[in-house]
């Protein structure tokens, strides 16, 4: 006799922006027969409503932090009051973390490039310690898909931006072949590499604007220690890491909360919404 299969209550959040990967992970929900519902972010419901659920999955373009701390103010108050609480997807400060770059690079001081935030005061410093480097880049610490994004030579940079704020100068890296991506499920110690492949750009970055081919890439021992030892730091359960291969090493360039999805299945065929969905049921006890 066959074990019948416990049903899930899913909510996401959603926006126009991610509008594209959102549909793919609503389809393997319902294909399975879970429970659904969706929120634009926004016309978001009361936080208690919100994580009444068995599984939350943020895939918004949420950037203010007063959301995610009322989010997991509320998570805190479910678990101290013996309520059920969902799995995350993503955790409330991992979510931050990501879209904030200057976060990512406190994290990660010794993998990502040597990076200054821009405040106004001594900018010409700070980006004086590139001198002798032919590019630094700027851009801004929120961002998506390479938007916001400039290369300048140091003494254009400095002219350019002598007195700007809220940005961030980092020191150019380029890559050998192209951008690498890795996308990543961890839960728990669970952790599972779900695809890694290059962007390989006709341009110096990878972005909507620039024109690039995808390659699968092997993962090697060394690769996958890489992969792991950045989802464990950063604390996100779904998650695209971006990278370089530079003079031996893994550089990482940034985490995100919300990687491409449809890309995958487009170039190899790649199904990130049933693997994702064969981790959460796989973590939460649900017998296939």
């Amino acid at each position: 006799m066959a074990i019948k299969k416990e049903k899930l209550v899913f909510h996401i959040i959603t926006s126009k922006i991610f509008w594209v990967g959102a549909p793919m992970i609503i389809s393997e929900i319902i294909r399975r027969g879970h429970y659904i519902s969706v929120f634009d972010e926004n016309t978001i419901p009361p936080y208690k409503k919100l994580l009444n659920c068995d599984v939350f999955v943020d895939m918004s373009a949420i950037t203010r932090k007063s959301f995610y701390t009322s989010l997991k103010n509320e998570y805190r108050r479910r678990k101290n009051s013996h309520l059920k609480i969902p799995l995350m997807i993503d955790p409330p400060e991992a979510i931050i973390n990501s879209f904030d770059k200057r976060k990512t690079h406190k994290i990660f001081p010794d993998l990502v490039p040597e990076s200054y935030n821009l405040t106004g005061k001594n900018n010409e410093g700070k980006i004086n310690k590139f001198k002798n480097d032919e590019f630094v880049v700027i851009k801004t610490p929120l961002g998506w898909w390479g938007k916001d994004v400039e290369r300048l030579t140091p003494q254009q940079a400095i002219k350019k931006y002598r007195k700007s704020k809220g940005l961030i100068v980092q020191k150019y890296t380029p890559f050998t072949k192209g951008v690498g991506r890795i996308v990543t499920f961890n839960h728990k110690n669970d952790f599972e590499i779900a695809c890694s492949y290059l962007r390989i750009p006709n341009s110096w970055r990878t972005g909507t604007d620039v024109n690039y081919k995808c390659m699968q890439q092997p993962v090697t021992g060394k690769l996958r220690y890489f992969a792991l030892s950045v989802s464990k730091r950063c604390g996100l359960y779904l998650n695209g890491i971006d990278y370089i291969y530079h003079n031996g090493d893994y550089v990482l360039l940034e985490v995100n909360a919300v990687p491409a999805m449809q890309e995958l299945y487009d170039e190899f065929k790649i199904d990130i919404p049933r693997k994702l969905l064969n981790h959460i049921e796989r973590g939460i006890k649900i017998r296939q």
